[in-house]
């Protein structure tokens, strides 16, 4: 009872949140002349913000196994415009979206705010003109986390990896991590909430989040892959293979503290 009542309260708060830092973020542009500065008063912003939504929601977040401190590319399952909340202690880290994604209400402006990196996904040709920029992040010091099914699944399986941005960490030489994410509910049970399928709703999507008594995020990290050993088609095959794994795994509460494995460890 007490979840519905303050469901209103809730969504307010995180409608506010998400103006506030709008503004915000328009005012350190137009305030602050140190680059470098206002890039970390900004990034601040988001990780405040992330954490406001993922209360305002009821999402409890669980980490388990270690966040590689060499990964500049991290690879997971995609479920829920949550998931890129669930990364907001990593300091640099950005996320690949579709340039679609820009335009959709209020996740567009959320993915602007929270600094993804839009790349234009009609065909294989038009990610392949897009490396280069998804590069100059991980030269200036950037993480980037990838969603290679380029769509959200229920989380129960995944969809087929695609290859072509891992692309990037062979030009790099970078360390990649795949990371299996799933959602529960305060059962314990799969989270019929949590997925936002292309069908659905944004508005429909958080309401359904808001009515939760709870939801449980579990970020799985698992051994990094070094390009060094893999091409980018083995790199994306054999992701797809540990998470699928790992997301056929019953729930298990992780025994360490998540401030030892959360992504807040990785630094640029």
């Amino acid at each position: 009872m007490l979840t519905i009542l303050t469901a209103p309260i809730r969504a307010i708060i995180g409608l506010m949140a998400l103006i506030i830092m709008m503004l915000s973020a328009i005012t350190l542009y137009l305030v602050v002349n140190n680059d470098a500065k206002r890039a970390r008063m900004i990034e601040a912003c988001q990780q405040s913000l992330s954490q406001v939504l993922l209360a305002c929601l009821h999402v409890q977040v669980e980490y388990s196994g270690k966040a590689h401190s060499d990964a500049r590319m991290f690879v997971a399952n995609h479920i829920s415009w949550l998931d890129a909340l669930l990364f907001s202690p990593a300091p640099r880290l950005r996320f690949i979206a579709k340039s679609e994604v820009k335009d959709w209400p209020i996740l567009g402006l959320l993915a602007q705010l929270l600094g993804t990196v839009f790349i234009r996904r009609e065909n294989k040709f038009q990610v392949y003109r897009s490396l280069p920029n998804a590069q100059r992040h991980i030269q200036d010091g950037d993480i980037l986390m990838v969603f290679p099914e380029g769509t959200t699944t229920v989380g129960e399986t995944t969809g087929v990896f695609r290859p072509m941005l891992l692309e990037v960490a062979q030009r790099e030489r970078v360390l990649v991590q795949p990371i299996a994410i799933r959602y529960w509910n305060h059962k314990q049970e799969r989270s019929k909430a949590a997925p936002f399928i292309d069908d659905d709703g944004i508005f429909m999507n958080i309401m359904k989040l808001l009515f939760q008594r709870k939801t449980i995020a579990h970020v799985h990290f698992l051994p990094a892959m070094d390009p060094k050993d893999l091409d980018r088609k083995q790199m994306a095959a054999h992701s797809q293979h540990i998470i699928l794994n790992a997301l056929q795994q019953p729930y298990s509460k992780p025994q360490s503290a998540p401030s030892s494995c959360s992504p807040e460890q990785v630094k640029a």
